[in-house]
């Protein structure tokens, strides 16, 4: 196996007075902490080529990742298909998409300098490629990813609300608080680089007006300072997981270069442990396969939409947000965070989506989503383009089809959050039909069935 790293900032320049994309009202930034990068990791095995592309952004749609691959493709010497490309999913980076708020020249300016940089980043990889071997390893990293829906009397969840109060019940879940490492070591014994992977929102910084790669920022550089290599965060089953603790009575835990400094430390920490308990990948022949799920999206019911359209053009300054949360949701909350409630952010998404779909002119709207495997011996990475509930990823990597899976979302595309079923019973904001939750409830068991399909294809011999 021969394994090559190259790295490149991609961090606009703050002049430019690039929007951030995490949270409206979506201000421009007017610095940086800790920086945004791109990495490649190469891989080849003499007859197998494959690239891992890691971006400190929030995501990137389908259509831009496609033009992506084919000019990385290129420049690296392989297949566009055997090229993964994964977003940290930080909030605190550049719109890489149209979506009412940023204009053509802002988005489309930022990805050919982002699609230059990485051409870069592939070509210093080629240079890099020389023999290594594979080792992954695992360790679990306590008290810095959290659950964010608690369910309240009824059995109704309020995103972000706090564990106590309106009858509290308890967590709908529990995090996945195992970070995974896969590491290339050169034949001396010294460290190249590899990927951390571990499942949380990279929300920490989201209050702060600077582009910053939040938590995954300061894990990489504690790392890459450590042992000299590159190394990249793959963000994993995080739909319903964030750094904030619901059971803190501090309304700011979570949150803050502070917070951020110590859970990137913690988690780099962590990964230490995880490198001193690898094991060597048991044969490290490469193989990489696809496929694409035809998953139509939800729509809003004509109640829906005229009780929207009221919202908006009618409704009178002392409405009852409650009682109409619970009207055009059938549920008691969309957030439970303590900040007064609004539903005008989620009657404009509601009929946005109705719009979309109106102009689909057909009865449902069906998206085209990729699911990707790549295995490394008998280690495999599955990446989705969504925001997977946790229990997906349990469901995956439980599954015993190879020595080891990591899960990888935010990875080829982004078609919002994938809810659980019983996410679906208990409402909350991820679950409400808007251009971040728009899939059908099933979307996540067809995704899981084929990674598993995926996985039996590469037939690795145990």
């Amino acid at each position: 196996m021969r394994i090559g790293f190259g790295k490149v900032d991609i961090t606009p320049p703050i002049q430019l007075g690039l929007r951030m994309a995490g949270n409206a009202p979506w201000p421009p930034a007017s610095g940086v902490t800790w920086p945004l990068h791109g990495r490649v990791m190469l891989a080849d095995d003499g007859s197998a080529r494959v690239a891992i592309v890691c971006l400190d952004l929030m995501a990137l749609p389908a259509s831009e990742v496609a033009i992506l691959r084919s000019r990385l493709a290129v420049v690296g010497g392989l297949a566009p298909a055997a090229i993964l490309v994964a977003c940290t999913h930080t909030h605190r980076a550049p719109f890489t998409h149209l979506a009412g708020v940023a204009s053509e020249a802002e988005v489309f300016g930022y990805l050919d300098t982002l699609y230059a940089a990485l051409e870069q980043a592939v070509a210093m990889a080629v240079a890099d490629l020389a023999p290594a071997t594979l080792l992954v390893g695992r360790t679990t990293a306590f008290g810095w990813a959290f659950n964010r829906r608690p369910i309240y009397a009824g059995g109704e969840v309020g995103t972000h609300g706090p564990a106590r109060g309106n009858g509290f019940i308890g967590m709908e879940d529990e995090p996945d608080e195992v970070i995974r490492v896969l590491i290339a070591r050169a034949p001396d014994g010294s460290i190249r680089g590899g990927f951390v992977a571990f499942a949380c929102h990279p929300t920490v910084m989201e209050d702060e007006l600077v582009f910053s790669a939040d938590y995954a920022g300061v894990l990489t550089e504690e790392l890459e300072t450590r042992s000299g290599g590159i190394f990249g965060l793959l963000q994993g089953a995080s739909g319903d997981v964030a750094p904030p603790d619901p059971a803190s009575d501090d309304m700011r835990h979570g949150f803050g270069p502070a917070h951020a400094l110590a859970m990137g430390q913690a988690l780099a920490d962590a990964a230490s442990v995880a490198f001193d308990r690898a094991r060597i990948v048991d044969p490290a022949r490469l193989r990489s396969a696809t496929t694409h799920l035809a998953i139509p999206q939800r729509r809003p019911t004509d109640e829906q939409v005229e009780l929207a359209r009221w919202y908006l053009e009618a409704a009178p300054p002392d409405l009852d947000e409650y009682a109409f949360t619970r009207r055009i949701t059938g549920h008691d909350y969309i957030f439970n965070d303590g900040r007064p409630p609004s539903n005008d952010g989620y009657v404009r998404e509601l009929l946005g989506m109705w719009g979309w779909q109106r102009r689909s002119g057909g009865r449902e709207l069906v998206e085209q989503i990729e699911v990707q495997a790549v295995a490394f011996g008998d280690v495999a990475l599955v990446a989705f383009p969504v925001e997977l509930f946790t229990a997906f990823g349990r469901r995956l990597q439980a599954s015993g089809s190879f020595g080891d899976t990591i899960v990888v979302t935010l990875a080829n595309g982004w078609h919002g959050y994938v809810p659980t079923p019983q996410a679906f019973a208990h409402g909350g904001y991820e679950t409400l039909l808007a251009y971040s939750s728009r899939l059908v409830p099933d979307a996540g068991d067809r995704l899981i069935d084929a990674a598993l399909n995926l996985l039996r294809s590469l037939d690795y011999p145990r």
